[in-house]
Parts: C-alpha cells; sequence; structure tokens
C-alpha cells in the first residue's frame, strides 16, 4: 500500500469500501471491546436496580439498549475521526488511522447515530431524554475542540467517571423511575471510578508519542512515574475499598469483588513492568489487564444477579 505524510504521520492511501463494508468499519472504529463493555455496565445497572414486583420490561430493556449503544458509537467513532494524527503517530491499525475509512464518512455516520440516540431517549420519555443527551455531550467535549479534554488526564479521568455513572444510571432506569439500591450504588461508583483513576491513566501508557506531538498533556505523557504511581496506588485502594463495602454492605457483591482484587495486582504487575517498555504492545498491557478485570467482574455480577432474576 502507497502512503503520503500528513503532519508527520504515515498516511495510508484510502481503499474503496463499500457501504455495508464502510458501516461495519465505523463499529470496528469505535472499538468493539468498548462498546461491549458499556452494554455489560447498563446490563449491570439493570439486574442491580430491579424494584420489587415489577414485571420484566423486555421492550424497554431492548430500546435502551440500542440507544444507549447509539450514543457510545457515536461518541467512540468522532473521538476515531478527531485522534487520526496521534493515532498514526502511534500505529494504530483502527479503520481511520491505517487508511480503511474515511474521515467524512465516519463523522457523518457518528453524528446520525448521535441524533438518532437522542431522538430515541425522547421516545423512551424520562430518565433518558436527560441521560442520552449529556452522554453525548459529555463525549464530544472529551474528544472534540474546541475543549477536547482528553487532553488532560484529570479532566479525561472525571468524563469518563461520569460516563460510567450515567450508563449504570440508564441501566437501572429501564425499570422506570431511579431507585438505586445499595448495591447499585457501590457497584456503580468503584466500576466507574475504577474507569476513571485507573484505565483513564493505564491508557495513556501506550501512546505517549503520539500524545505528545499532539499537545496531549497526559500524565503518562509529562510525568510518567507519576503515572505509574498512581495506577498501582488507584488500583489497590478502588479495589480494596469495593472489597470492604461488599463484605460489610452488599454481599451480593462479594464475587465480584474479589475477582477485582485479583485483577488490580495484575494491573499492578503489569504496570511496573511493561509502563515504560520500549514497545507499544508491551505498553499496553496495563490497560489490556484493566479492560479483562472489568470483564471479568461485571461477567461475574451479571451471573449472580440474572439468576437472583429468573
Amino acid at each position: 500500500m502507497s502512503i503520503t505524510v500528513l503532519s508527520g504521520a504515515e498516511v495510508p492511501v484510502q481503499r474503496t469500501l463499500s457501504f455495508p463494508a464502510k458501516i461495519a468499519a465505523c463499529f470496528a472504529e469505535a472499538r468493539l471491546q468498548v462498546q461491549v463493555i458499556f452494554l455489560l455496565r447498563l446490563l449491570a445497572g439493570f439486574g442491580l436496580g430491579r424494584p420489587a414486583g415489577v414485571a420484566f420490561p423486555w421492550l424497554r430493556l431492548f430500546g435502551s439498549i440500542a440507544v444507549w449503544e447509539l450514543a457510545v458509537l457515536s461518541v467512540y467513532l468522532a473521538d476515531g475521526v478527531m485522534d487520526i494524527v496521534e493515532d498514526r503517530l502511534n500505529g494504530s491499525t483502527r479503520p481511520i488511522a491505517r487508511g480503511d475509512l474515511p474521515r467524512g464518512f465516519a463523522a457523518v455516520v457518528a453524528v446520525a447515530a448521535g441524533v438518532l440516540s437522542v431522538l430515541g431517549a425522547a421516545r423512551l420519555g424520562a430518565p433518558y431524554i436527560f441521560l442520552v443527551p449529556v452522554m453525548v455531550l459529555l463525549g464530544y467535549a472529551y474528544c472534540s475542540p474546541p475543549a477536547r479534554l482528553k487532553r488532560w488526564s484529570g479532566a479525561a479521568g472525571a468524563i469518563v467517571v461520569v460516563a460510567g455513572l450515567l450508563t449504570f444510571a440508564a441501566g437501572s432506569a429501564v425499570w422506570g423511575p431511579l431507585r438505586p439500591t445499595a448495591p447499585l450504588i457501590i457497584f456503580a461508583l468503584v466500576m466507574s471510578v475504577w474507569m476513571g483513576l485507573v484505565g483513564a491513566l493505564a491508557k495513556d501508557f501506550s501512546d505517549v508519542d503520539g500524545d505528545a506531538v499532539a499537545g496531549c498533556r497526559t500524565t503518562a505523557s509529562t510525568r510518567h512515574g507519576r503515572a505509574v504511581r498512581l495506577v498501582v496506588g488507584n488500583a489497590l485502594v478502588v479495589a480494596g475499598g469495593f472489597g470492604l463495602a461488599a463484605f460489610t454492605i452488599a454481599p451480593v457483591l462479594r464475587p465480584s469483588s474479589l475477582i477485582m482484587m485479583a485483577g488490580a495486582w495484575c494491573v499492578v504487575f503489569t504496570t511496573i513492568a511493561f509502563a515504560a517498555a520500549p514497545e507499544r504492545h508491551r505498553r499496553r498491557r496495563p490497560y489490556k489487564a484493566f479492560m479483562l478485570t472489568q470483564y471479568a467482574v461485571h461477567a461475574a455480577i451479571l451471573i449472580d444477579v440474572f439468576l437472583l432474576l429468573t
């Protein structure tokens, strides 16, 4: 494949894809693993937020999933559109960076998905008419000018925490007006803080080169040692706090809290061992440990909760 050079990054010449292939590439650009974890968060909120004596709202559940996933698709696809320079400098293989998905097409799909999510929220009614627009607006503030809050680790972490809390609230809202239970509050807070104080920092280790060129002032790119200490400390504190809350207040969360503690130690080990590695794929390991922990913790809680629902 031939290339041209733009802003210091190698730019592959784009291939001609069919319309269905471009749509599929949009989902790949928006990171399927991220879309899946947002789905799991919503389902966890749904399961932990069930009020007593209420019939299973299948239609509203599927509608809520569709609306929320459209919002997530819109935000993460827009993020890919905005990050093209640093993605190429960092060697990303996502469709826009490798030249398979035109930025203009991706931008149109991102806007269309955002509009559809807001229209769907209006159809679902309260509280989605508040939750979905806030999710979309925060997502665009995270990745798009003039705010582009992802340039600073603190701001990025705050946005990620709020996005997590909104997602758990959206899951609970399937049942109607929000009636947060103690397990739901604990789980939503812990997993959202896990995202904001661990994942938002860990993901930057692999992208320090491109972020620095693009002007992103992340903790990993400006104060690498501090970023390592924060990821290690935050992972252990969040997991420890989760275990304490689970074993004293919410027994249903005990299995997932033990899984999180194991995952936290995996994050600690991979951060200490690989955060400063010369190869990008090795610096990516702390983030992979963070993501695998998220999946395992959510899987455990969903198994417990949905066994209780049946």
